[in-house]
């Protein structure tokens, strides 16, 4: 549910920044870790290059995502 509600929010919501992307991608990852913390290789192997092809593709002309680009939180 989070990484949907992520997911839906960075690609329909034409208000959300690539920055504000960024700090959601983060939020989501922090959250899906605090209540399941043996996710993190599972996160990093299935929702993080997910998310990534999300943000490539509503933002083609920003930067790639790297690891330094989740730490983006407000």
């Amino acid at each position: 549910m989070i990484v949907e509600l992520t997911h839906n929010m960075i690609s329909t919501d034409m208000t959300v920044s690539h920055r504000e992307a960024l700090c959601l991608i983060n939020c989501a990852r922090k959250a899906i870790l605090d209540l399941h913390p043996s996710f993190e290789e599972r996160y990093d192997r299935l929702v993080r290059p997910h998310f990534e092809s999300v943000v490539a593709q509503r933002w083609p002309n920003e930067m790639p995502l790297g690891p330094s680009a989740y730490e983006l939180v407000n």
